[in-house]
């Protein structure tokens, strides 16, 4: 039973991540990527800590409790101070009875964003990342706890290969190459795969690089095997579906894991308790055999940025609220180091000048209403939509 158990401390994980994601959905308040990493157990809600309000606080307690299959309103009359005080009431909780997780996916409509999963599917999931994990002795992660897949693969699969899990996103390369050893994994997003690089990450023998979350590419993989990870997996599932395949290298196939089926070109997935059930993937999947598909594309237009899905429709209807834009459309363009950015076309209204101080105006809008992932990095003013040139630089 100890594989199964989740302790205090991964749970504070869980209601750290969550709570920097809830507070960025509801109330448009955004914390960078070191500030969440340094919040631990012992980190207060209020003064000193994170500084959450008494209604930041109400809705990140609804997202902690309903994440661990809890009633919404499970931690409203709990007292807590610090992190650890949740974690500890809500260990006792699901201690009795844990039958379901709740992740929110990238979409802004709270209803659609809520995923329910029932808890023995995770588990499903996490043993067959395990199964291809299979001999690391520690687990060092850069990604967050809270989304499934990093549920999943940081906290799930670790337990169940009974191997100590480090959480390294607040290591300096220079500390993550010290603390590395052989035989370890380490798990981060191809867009946290390209910093490491670029600073000149160097793994020890044997060490196992593994991500998900959005396109890699080939040269990324050449150059973390460069580094000296000689084993690569990409996995590949979403917030919807939950874990559904994997392979070695960008070039290949995906291939399903064993709780996965192609019947005629439908997916679907075998579960523990013997129900088989269709599931839609996130992308158009090209099968090239009964166990082995090529990715065709998003059904909902999305694109991963940072390991977080974008719509690009959704961004340039939201900045058609702006004051000063009359239209707009948004393009994708790819930098040099293979990261994909946003480029806004926009139409203003009429007397309003297209120059230097109505880009700032717009992007500090941008800022204040969007996430990170979602802020075009480039603005381009046009006389009209149809002429704007959806440019790739």
């Amino acid at each position: 039973m100890k594989s199964f158990l989740i302790t205090e401390e991964q749970i504070a994980r869980v209601i750290g991540g969550a709570a920097a994601d809830e507070v960025s959905r509801r109330f448009n308040r955004h914390f960078d990527f070191l500030t969440i990493a340094s919040w631990t157990a012992e980190t207060p809600f209020g003064e000193g800590g994170i500084a959450l309000s008494a209604e930041e606080i109400k809705a990140c307690g609804w997202r902690a409790a309903e994440f661990f299959g809890l009633e919404r309103s499970f931690l409203e009359n709990k007292s807590a101070i610090i992190i650890a005080d949740w974690a500890a009431v809500i260990s006792a909780a699901i201690s009795q009875k844990l039958d379901r997780y709740t992740f929110k996916s990238a979409a802004r409509d709270e209803l659609r964003a809520s995923r329910a999963h029932k808890a023995d599917e995770l588990f499903q999931d996490a043993a067959a990342a395990a199964n291809i994990l299979y001999g690391r002795r520690r687990m060092l992660s850069f990604v967050a706890p809270h989304s499934l897949l990093g549920f999943e693969l940081t906290i799930l699969t670790p337990n169940l290969q009974r191997i100590e899990a480090l959480d390294a996103r607040g290591m300096t390369p220079e500390v993550l190459t010290q603390t590395m050893a052989y035989g370890d994994v380490l798990v981060a997003t191809p867009t946290l795969w390209r910093y490491m690089m670029r600073e000149e990450l160097a793994a020890p023998d044997n060490m196992m690089a593994v991500t998900f979350g959005e396109p890699m590419t080939q040269e990324l993989a050449a150059d973390m095997r460069k580094a000296g990870f000689g084993v690569l997996r990409e996995l590949y599932g979403s917030t919807e579906t939950g874990l559904i395949a994997w392979r070695d290298a960008p070039g290949e196939p995906f291939v399903l894991f064993d709780h996965w089926r192609c019947d005629n070109e439908r997916l679907i997935r075998l579960a523990p308790d013997g129900e088989e059930r269709d599931v839609e993937a996130p992308d158009f999947l090209e099968w090239k055999s009964d166990r082995s598909f090529d990715l065709a594309g998003r059904r909902d237009g999305a694109i991963q940025i940072g390991a977080v899905n974008v719509i690009p429709d959704d961004v340039a209807a939201r900045l058609c609220g702006h004051a000063h834009i009359a239209d707009c459309v948004i393009s994708v363009g790819r930098r040099g180091d293979g990261v994909d950015r946003l480029i806004a076309h926009i139409v203003l209204k009429d007397g309003v000048e297209p120059d230097e101080r109505t880009a700032r105006e717009i992007d500090v809008w941008c800022r204040a209403e969007l996430r990170q992932q979602e802020r075009p990095r480039i603005f381009h003013f046009e006389s009209e939509i149809a002429a704007a040139k959806m440019c790739d630089a």
